[in-house]
């Protein structure tokens, strides 16, 4: 395979787009503003307002795109068969209270080319910045989508989740399964009513995906999808890619081997699942050290990009425990060591390896991933092949094709850091739209 340049991708906060002229984008900086009324009445998927577009896209400035990154095309499978419209769109959907709420979503619509499109659900990274929003053209994760999926003929529906872009919440659910599930059914029900009514064709075939938490994210609502909603949506295959399926290994094993950028994941899923939960901790003080306790609630997500949580002081770099480190001693080792406690109880009622899924399913990870520990991957086949479910586990570090680039780009940063958020991205895309979606579609 030819060499891969990194793909800049962040899955924790903005970098530079390689792409932004590309994409008509001048800066990194989100001014998308938070609705600050709540939802009414109106059904769940119900659109408020009109359709936004963000962004048109032709063929030749999607390939321009592309061909900045030596490889990206043979990843991809080719150039460009499609352009794209980017849209924002705002509908109804539902808080974790069960009382109505708004949220945002992106939409790529191809163009110029033959329909009618099978539809992508992509369920985003975690994102530390309020202002994020799929919608926005710089987006990295949708320059992904547009290239992988959009360009080649795909609907891509992206969820920005609740709390983020124009969502009515003040806070966002952190790895709450329904949550994510319910916002990405909701914006799934906006985005047909929509393109129903531009006449734009839909195929039936649907398929679902995304990184990181969107991977978490993506098996949540293909639960729910199967669980709940069996009559309304048939899903034709999905693909989680490096998520959080084994939520409670990850915390409890984190606690002896510290993952990288452990503490973000600490500081915002503990203080998203309290703000949903309520008993996940009594005080801040009695979960998080001090200084970190004063200011921990409210800090995710923010208006703080992930250099700046350290270097303002809002977060320890590294140490969950011990001196200086995120979270007390009491805490911790409830965490470990009582099954029954809220935060146990909690994180395994967001786990999702105990279930059965019924539409086909191929996970995609990495095996030297430092953020998202490959465990994830392999504990959730282990439970769901048992089970006899249709599940299929790829380690990018099989793939033949791929080790000598993952090496090379490895030796190149001197750092395992790069794995998860700008290694393994466009290498798990490409085994998703070329090994599972295509075949399918």
């Amino acid at each position: 395979m030819p060499s891969i340049r990194a793909v800049f991708l962040s899955f924790h906060g903005p970098a530079m787009h390689p792409f932004q002229r590309f994409l008509g984008a001048a800066a990194l900086l989100f001014t998308l503003a938070l609705a600050g009324c709540g939802g009414d009445d109106s059904p769940r998927g119900e659109l408020f307002g009109e359709p936004t577009t963000t962004a048109r896209l032709s063929k030749a400035d999607i390939d321009a795109s592309v061909a900045a990154l030596p490889g990206l095309v043979d990843l991809v499978g080719g150039p460009a068969r499609c352009a794209v419209t980017l849209q924002k769109l705002v509908y109804q959907t539902v808080a974790p209270s069960g009382a109505p709420a708004r949220a945002s979503l992106g939409l790529l619509v191809p163009q110029d080319c033959a329909g009618p499109y099978p539809t992508v659900v992509y369920h985003h990274g975690t994102q530390l910045l309020k202002s994020f929003a799929m919608s926005d053209p710089a987006n990295l994760e949708t320059f992904l989508a547009n290239a992988y999926f959009a360009s080649q003929g795909y609907v891509v529906v992206m969820p920005d989740y609740l709390g983020y872009g124009d969502s009515s919440l003040d806070y966002h659910p952190y790895l709450d399964v329904q949550s994510m599930a319910d916002v990405a059914i909701d914006a799934l029900r906006a985005a047909r009513r929509h393109l129903a009514a531009q006449g734009v064709a839909s195929s039936g075939k649907l398929f679902l995906t995304g990184y990181s938490q969107g991977g978490h994210s993506a098996m949540a609502t293909q639960r729910v999808m199967e669980r709940d909603h069996a009559q309304e949506f048939a899903i034709t295959a999905t693909a989680p890619m490096a998520g959080f399926y084994a939520l409670t290994a990850t915390f409890v094993d984190a606690l002896d081997a510290p993952t990288d950028l452990g503490t973000v994941l600490f500081a915002f899923g503990l203080t998203g699942l309290q703000a949903v939960y309520g008993d996940v901790y009594s005080t801040p003080a009695a979960a998080f050290q001090a200084p970190w306790a004063a200011g921990v609630e409210g800090l995710l997500p923010g208006t703080l990009e992930l250099t700046a949580l350290f270097t303002q002081g809002k977060l320890p770099a590294q140490a969950l425990t011990g001196p200086g480190g995120l979270l007390t001693d009491a805490f911790a080792a409830t965490l470990k060591n009582d099954a029954a406690s809220g935060v146990r109880r909690r994180l395994a009622q967001n786990d999702l390896i105990d279930w059965t899924p019924k539409a086909p399913m191929t996970m995609c990870h990495g095996g030297r991933d430092t953020v998202v520990p490959v465990k994830n991957m392999t504990l959730a086949a282990a439970a769901f092949a048992q089970r006899g479910a249709p599940v299929t586990a790829i380690d990018l570090e099989d793939i033949a094709a791929f080790k000598p680039a993952i090496d090379a780009q490895i030796a190149a940063a001197g750092t395992l850091l790069v794995y998860h958020a700008q290694i393994a991205p466009p290498l798990c895309f490409s085994v998703t739209k070329n090994q599972v979606f295509d075949p399918l579609r």
